[in-house]
């Protein structure tokens, strides 16, 4: 089932109508009760204290009511609503309203309800001189009363709840039209138009929406940007050795004898190892890319994992009779993704292993101080030509060194995982040598 923010203000908003309807309309029903029973009571008292004071007025009230002068000037809209009894100080009538009517007229004083015969009664009455004036009234009136006033009003407030339903659907159509507008634009927008949308014109409840689309959108052009550069720079450099690959078989194809064979074979095999070497390390360097995947931080013991990488590289390191060796025993611990860490190291040391002579040296330390945990490896090579110090980080740059194995990633790479934990990397000559820093900020 599709949910709809509209249906389902609608149904919401107009469900609470509904009920607030029905208890304004309970809440004026009770209101009108009390002041409708009010306005009988006030009736009451009013055509008994006319009567009282007719009875102050005269000195004998027997000849009062022998002359049928009670209620002279009362406002009584008919005998069936009010009825009016007056006793003597010995509790003989004196007059009666209705002598027909069986109205049980109690003996007590002031305002009173009583049930008789399935209905209640509503009494006032008070003593003027020595006499009781009574006077009584059925409930059956005030409850038709109350009960069409309650309905009349119901009514006509039941008659605005459509017009308010209309126009709330239209607050909600109108409330909701930036989210179709910004619909509408998504789907409009071509494939590899990735620029942010604009918000300045959006109400607030929807620019955490079109700020985090915002977001979104730049980390996709950040993909396409790796993809893109990735795609480049593979193109780039997979046409060389490629082209290679296809005149060293053209070799081994026109090789006559076995000596030529050999060489031409040999040549192949070195051309396919260089191509797998870079294929591998542009693969790493789409890895390492930020926002290419999720990334696990946990705590890395150097040590450890400095250990695990100069172990892999040791017979690189026999080859050439280089002595490759760790100056350290403490261990320290950093924030970090271990693999691209260990990918770090690799590319440094492997570095180098190639450019240093046979017979050389490399000392790799673990250091620290007050702010940082440091790499260094030392070697006994030729070392950089300071104009060349910042190329060397660039990607494919081997300076005059085509002479050597080698890609040109492997310190890009390494530079890129350094910027991505937050360290810096010092290269410095040590004539001859080359000292390499990786300073990791505690």
């Amino acid at each position: 089932m599709n949910y709809s923010i509209k249906r389902f203000l609608l149904i919401y908003i107009t469900l609470s109508i509904l009920v607030i309807y029905g208890l304004i309309s309970y809440a004026s029903y009770w209101v009108s009760k009390e002041e409708l029973n009010e306005l009988y009571d006030a009736n009451l008292q009013q055509v008994a204290s006319a009567i009282a004071a007719q009875h102050l007025a005269i000195e004998d009230v027997t000849h009062l009511y022998n002359n049928s002068q009670v209620g002279a000037g009362l406002k009584i809209k008919s005998e069936e609503e009010l009825y009016v009894r007056v006793l003597a100080k010995d509790g003989a009538a004196l007059y009666v309203s209705h002598p027909e009517a069986k109205v049980p007229f109690p003996s007590m004083t002031g305002l009173y309800t009583q049930r008789y015969q399935k209905n209640q009664w509503r009494f006032f009455a008070i003593k003027v001189n020595q006499e009781t004036i009574q006077v009584a009234q059925s409930l059956k009136l005030r409850k038709k009363t109350i009960r069409d006033t309650a309905i009349n009003l119901m009514l006509s407030q039941l008659l605005f709840i459509p017009v308010l339903v209309i126009l709330i659907f239209c607050a909600i159509r109108k409330a909701l039209s930036p989210l179709i507008v910004l619909t509408a634009e998504i789907q409009h927008r071509n494939s590899l138009d990735l620029k942010p949308f604009q918000d300045d014109k959006v109400p607030t409840e929807i620019k955490p929406l079109v700020h985090s689309l915002n977001i979104f959108m730049a980390k996709v052009s950040d993909m396409v940007g790796v993809l893109k550069r990735f795609t480049s720079d593979a193109a780039h450099e997979l046409r060389t050795p490629i082209t290679a690959l296809k005149l060293q078989l053209t070799l081994v194809e026109q090789a006559t004898t076995d000596a030529e064979r050999e060489v031409a074979v040999h040549s192949l095999k070195t051309g396919i190892n260089r191509s797998e070497q870079l294929v591998s390390q542009l693969l790493t360097l789409a890895r390492i890319e930020p926002n290419s995947q999720a990334k696990e931080i946990q705590q890395i013991n150097m040590l450890n994992l400095i250990k695990e990488c100069i172990e892999g590289l040791l017979p690189l390191a026999h080859e050439k009779s280089i002595d490759l060796g760790l100056n350290t025993s403490e261990e320290l611990l950093i924030l970090g993704v271990r693999h691209e860490i260990a990918i770090l190291i690799n590319n440094i040391v492997d570095n180098a292993i190639r450019y240093s002579p046979t017979n050389g040296k490399i000392d790799v330390c673990l250091l620290s101080d007050s702010q940082n945990i440091i790499l260094e490896v030392n070697d006994t090579g030729t070392g950089i030509p300071t104009c060349e110090l910042e190329r060397v980080f660039e990607r494919f740059y081997r300076g005059d060194n085509k002479n050597i194995d080698g890609s040109g990633l492997g310190l890009s790479i390494a530079k890129e995982i350094a910027t991505q934990h937050g360290a810096n990397i010092e290269l410095i000559n040590l004539n001859p040598g080359l000292s390499f820093k990786v300073k990791f900020i505690i």
